[in-house]
């Protein structure tokens, strides 16, 4: 312990003279909450598995078109106020994990949630993932905030850009629509990550069998262009499969100057077609109301894909 606590003083004062060129983000959060599940999700798709607790992470993680480098430090470190506080002062924005299992654990993390606030300077994003780990557990985002002081994490007096989010991080659920909004401020331009565009639509059940077709542009020119796609994306979802376990899933496949965004519920997946470094979170927000409107109206629910992605277009036009 004494001498993992002299290598964290001694790199923190490599670290007071050290330039960086993109962003320090802290990750914070009580034992048991999955902030290093998330940090590890980050890094990879491995969504399921339990990884070990490690003294210190320093580790650049890729976002997009981004980068930035994520700050995680151990239990052992956690307990010496001195060492946070001197990472929260160098911080360009800190991400807070909360255990959301339930009400009681909710209630529990306001305590050293707000000491943490305390010490926050106000200039720099905060991030708050609530986590759940059971993804059917219903959390109401409004009777979840009712448990923290608002008022103290920001004031008209001393404002602070800050984002809650109901999130279960070992299904990637909410993960990027959060992290679109944090990264977003952390690199300080709104525009970040919102830009979509959808060129087709398809939606197909896990054998292989084409369901829904809707396409939006010409960049695709073959009339079986769809079954083909469908039976390329079946046999890669069962070789992934084959390949890890029988839970793997494909989420995004890059080819060219596009990118297939692919969600996936009740036996049906919705794969988009968009620009390649367009916003995946963004993107899978869309692909999932797709399959929402898909698996309640079926293919009479065709009109309100065709609005939802003109809509998204609007949106587009309105950020540039």
């Amino acid at each position: 312990m004494k001498n993992l606590k002299k290598s964290v003083e001694a790199f923190t004062a490599f670290l007071q003279n050290a330039k960086h060129s993109i962003p320090w983000v802290l990750l914070l959060g009580e034992k048991g909450s999955g902030k290093t599940t998330l940090l590890y999700y980050l890094l990879s798709s491995n969504r399921d598995k339990v990884f070990p607790e490690t003294a210190f992470n320093w580790i650049d993680i890729s976002y997009g078109t981004e980068w930035f480098k994520l700050i995680d430090l151990g239990k052992e470190i956690l307990n010496d106020e001195r060492i946070i506080e001197y990472f929260l002062n160098i911080a360009d924005g800190v991400v807070y994990v909360i255990n959301g299992e339930t009400d009681e654990s909710l209630r529990n993390s306001t305590e050293n949630f707000h000491k943490i606030i305390d010490k926050i300077p106000s200039n720099i994003p905060l991030l708050t993932l609530i986590n759940k780990r059971n993804p059917e557990r219903k959390i109401n985002l409004n009777k979840a905030l009712s448990f923290f002081d608002l008022g103290k994490i920001s004031s008209p007096n001393d404002p602070r850009s800050f984002h809650f989010e109901i999130c279960t991080i070992l299904t990637g659920d909410g993960v990027y629509r959060a992290f679109d909004w944090f990264v977003s401020k952390l690199m300080d331009y709104e525009a970040y990550h919102e830009s979509v565009t959808v060129h087709r639509v398809l939606i197909y059940d896990v054998n292989g069998l084409l369901d829904f077709d809707a396409q939006f542009s010409n960049i695709i020119n073959k009339s079986e262009d769809a079954v083909l796609i469908t039976g390329l994306l079946s046999a890669l979802n069962s070789m992934t499969r084959t390949l890890f376990k029988e839970s793997s899933f494909l989420d995004v496949v890059t080819v060219g100057d596009y990118s297939m965004v692919l969600v996936t519920r009740k036996e049906k997946i919705c794969c988009l077609f968009v620009e390649r470094g367009d916003a995946l979170g963004k993107a899978k927000q869309i692909a999932e109301m797709i399959l929402d409107i898909f698996l309640t109206e079926g293919e009479n629910g065709r009109i309100a894909i065709e609005n939802l992605i003109e809509e998204s277009k609007k949106d587009e036009e309105v950020i540039s």
